[in-house]
């Protein structure tokens, strides 16, 4: 029986272009884990979900983590209106931010849960150091989500 990878999305807010910062690494680490990974930015307009296995979601966590707390109003409403809902599909999230992180995690874990989603995964990655722990979500999809 031939090997089919398991079909991974990336889907992201590109606000100031801070998700972009991570994601090419990340598709690496995934794909090194054998994972066939696609990306697509909210600002692209809908996407289906149906062919996918799980799924990453990430978003900018702008100003000091207290105010612009991820994830920003426009993943917040394209999570909850624009997707359906993911029983059981495992999700990670990922946040960047600029200065401190805040609550974006929890607040990320809690619209993914929402949907009926498995959350797998967490990471925040500062802008600036971009690279402390980065692999953390490659290693916890490889893990659970099979």
């Amino acid at each position: 029986m031939p090997f089919t990878p398991i079909r991974l999305l990336i889907l992201f807010d590109n606000q100031r272009g801070y998700c972009e910062k991570v994601i090419p690494r990340m598709v690496g680490m995934l794909e090194q884990r054998a994972f066939a990974v696609d990306t697509h930015a909210i600002q692209d307009g809908e996407i289906d979900i149906d062919e996918y296995r799980g799924m990453i979601i990430g978003s900018p966590s702008l100003g000091l983590g207290i105010k612009g707390a991820a994830p920003t109003p426009e993943m917040e409403a394209y999570v909850r209106d624009v997707l359906p809902d993911m029983d059981d599909m495992g999700v990670a999230v990922f946040a960047v931010f600029e200065l401190h992180p805040g609550t974006a995690l929890d607040r990320m874990k809690g619209m993914v849960l929402d949907k009926g989603a498995d959350v797998v995964a967490a990471h925040e990655y500062g802008l600036f150091r971009l690279d402390i722990d980065d692999h953390t979500i490659a290693a916890e999809c490889m893990i659970r989500i099979r």
